[in-house]
Parts: structure tokens; sequence; C-alpha cells
């Protein structure tokens, strides 16, 4: 039965083959990621792996993939300050993609696999800001994306959109607040307010 960490793997080298060579993960292949994370739950879910499982991989999965193909550690290489700038901006634009199409398929599969759809866009969202955060990426797109994942979700299942939507920020603060106050101000200041026009409210005690 495959674990958390071979599932994971499983995801990262699925997207890894899908956008390799691109050196970034547009918005245009969001759609292409999530299906692909979806389709691989479905079949690694067939082998009995726990839905929470299946979810909590798919995102570290997806997260370490975008870290792969944008090249994190190469921004730091870059030799002025507008090439890494525009290097970070970039970068922090595929993580937000990432994190987008993780949070739809990891949802939606591990929906598939019989985890609440609610439980699972909280889980996903809290483990797409830890994730970019322990591979050096933004956390505050992490977030953002994460939150535009829910709503996406939601918008296309019978799940109230602004409920999905502050499962999704409330879980990507709490795992922000983790890292640090100063990372918690900051991915709360990032989800709250208006995200794809959907209001969303953060209910979490970091402030």
């Amino acid at each position: 039965m495959p674990d958390e960490r071979e599932i994971g793997r499983r995801v990262k080298d699925s997207v890894i083959g899908t956008v390799k060579g691109t050196g970034e993960i547009g918005e245009a292949t969001v759609g292409t990621l999530s299906s692909l994370v979806q389709r691989t739950l479905k079949e690694i879910g067939s082998a009995g792996s726990s839905a929470a499982d299946l979810a909590v991989g798919a995102v570290k999965g997806t997260i370490g993939a975008a870290g792969d193909v944008i090249g994190l550690g190469a921004l730091t290489a870059a030799n002025t300050i507008s090439t890494t700038a525009t290097a970070a901006s970039s970068a922090a634009a595929s993580v937000g993609n990432a994190a987008k199409a993780a949070v739809v398929g990891a949802v939606r599969g591990s929906a598939d696999a019989g985890m609440e759809t609610m439980d699972a866009i909280g889980q996903t969202s809290r483990t797409a800001v830890s994730e970019a955060s322990a591979i050096g990426a933004d956390v505050t797109a992490a977030a953002v994306g994460a939150v535009e994942g829910a709503i996406q979700v939601a918008r296309d299942t019978s799940v109230n959109v602004e409920d999905a939507a502050s499962a999704a920020a409330t879980g990507a603060v709490e795992a922000a607040g983790q890292i640090g106050d100063a990372a918690g101000k900051r991915v709360r200041a990032a989800v709250e307010g208006t995200i794809n026009g959907v209001k969303v409210v953060v209910k979490s005690t970091v402030s």
C-alpha cells in the first residue's frame, strides 16, 4: 500500500514529466495538472491508500515538482537585481499555479477515495503552504493558489464557495503561523479580502 511519501513521489514524477523543459508552471497548465493529479490519485487509491495520505502526498508532490521545474536554487545565482526580481516573480507565479492545481486535483482525488470535501480543502491548503516553505518557495503565492483552487472545486460541486474559500484560507494561515508569526501575518494579509470574486474570511487566531 503506497504511503504518503510514495504518493508524493509518484505525483511529483508525473507533474515533472508533463511540464519538463518549460521552466515554469503557467496558468494554462493548471487544468492539465489538476486532472493529472486526480487521475494519479485514483490509480494509487485502488491500492488501498488512505484518503488523507492521498491528499497530502499529492500536494507535496506537486509543490515539490514546481520547485524542481523552476529551479528555486538557481534564483540565488542570478547576476543582477532586476534578473533576480524577474525570476522571483516567475517562481511565485509557478508556485501559485502549482498550489491551485494541487488543491483541485487532490481534493477531487481524495473525495473519490471517501474524504469529506471541506476536510480535504483545509488539509491540502495547509500542506501547500508548509511544503512551499520547506522548498524555499513563496508561501503567500502558495496560499493564494490554494484558495483559488478551493474556489474552483466549490464552483464545480455543491460545496458553498465562501465556506470552501474560508476553509482554504484558514488552513493556509494556520500552516504559515507554524512557520512563524511574520509568515502568518503575510499569508493572512494575502488571502483575506476578495479572491476571484469571492469574499474570503479567515477563521483563525493568527492576527
